[in-house]
C-alpha cells in the first residue's frame, strides 16, 4: 500500500520542546519559535501560564483519533494499544475518513509543520483541495458540536497556519474548515472562505502582537 498524500511540497518536520507550558518549535539549532496554540492560550484572558496542563480523557481520545488518521493517510503500521478509548477514537477517525477525507480532490499533507518568519510555528492537521479550493482542515472530537462562536480560537489557529503556509510555499489558501465529530457519531463541517478568513487573520495578528509585547517572550529560549 502507498501513501494517500500527493507529494506537492517538501514539507519539513520540526521537533518541539516546552518551557513553562509554552511549546516551542525548534526550527534550527539556535532558533526556537512559539507554537500557535501556545500563543492563543497565553493571550486568553485569565490564563495562568504556571498551571500544569492535565491530559484528560477527551484529550487522549482526540490525540488517538489524530494518530489513527495519520496511520490511514500514510499507510503506516498502527501501534496504538487497544483499549476502550482507542476503539472509540478509531470509530471517530472512520467518520472523518468516510465523510471528509474521501471527499477531498487532493491531499497535500497530514500533520504538516509550518512557520512564519521567526515569530511562530504550528502543525496543520490536513491540507489539500476541497470543493476546488485549497483548504486547511482541523479535526476536533468532542461530546457535542460547538457553535461558531465557540470555534473562534480554532479558526484563528487555522488562519495563522494559512498565513504561514502562504509565506513558506507561495500559496494562496482561500478556505479553512473545522471538522467536528462527536462521541455519538454525528459530525459537522464549519467552513470559512477568503473574506471571512481575513477577519480571523486580523484577530491572529492582534494576538501575536499582544503576545510579544505583553509577555516579552524571547523567540529562542535557552
Amino acid at each position: 500500500m502507498s501513501s494517500k498524500i500527493l507529494q506537492k511540497y517538501n514539507y519539513q518536520t520540526f521537533t518541539t520542546n516546552k518551557v513553562d507550558n509554552l511549546r516551542y518549535y525548534c526550527l534550527s539549532e539556535d532558533l526556537n519559535v512559539p507554537s500557535v496554540t501556545s500563543i492563543i492560550k497565553f493571550t486568553k484572558a485569565g490564563y495562568n501560564r504556571l498551571m500544569p496542563n492535565k491530559i484528560t480523557t477527551p484529550m487522549e481520545i482526540g490525540d488517538m483519533m489524530h494518530k489513527y488518521l495519520q496511520h490511514y493517510l500514510t499507510d503506516t503500521p498502527n501501534s496504538i494499544i487497544r483499549t476502550s478509548n482507542s476503539f472509540l477514537a478509531e470509530s471517530l477517525a472512520q467518520i472523518v475518513i468516510d465523510n471528509l477525507i474521501s471527499k477531498l480532490d487532493e491531499i497535500w499533507g497530514s500533520e504538516v509543520s509550518v512557520y512564519f518568519t521567526n515569530k511562530y510555528a504550528g502543525t496543520i492537521d490536513l491540507i489539500g483541495i476541497y470543493d476546488g479550493k485549497i483548504c486547511i482542515i482541523d479535526y476536533k472530537s468532542s461530546y457535542k458540536t460547538k457553535t461558531i462562536d465557540e470555534l473562534e480560537d480554532f479558526f484563528i489557529q487555522c488562519a495563522a497556519y494559512a498565513i504561514a503556509h502562504d509565506w513558506q510555499y507561495n500559496t494562496n489558501i482561500d478556505s479553512m474548515m473545522i471538522f467536528q465529530v462527536t462521541r455519538d457519531g454525528n459530525f459537522e463541517q464549519n467552513i470559512m472562505h477568503s473574506n471571512q478568513m481575513e477577519i480571523y487573520k486580523r484577530k491572529w495578528f492582534n494576538k501575536l502582537e499582544l503576545f510579544y509585547t505583553e509577555f516579552s517572550i524571547n523567540e529562542s529560549p535557552s
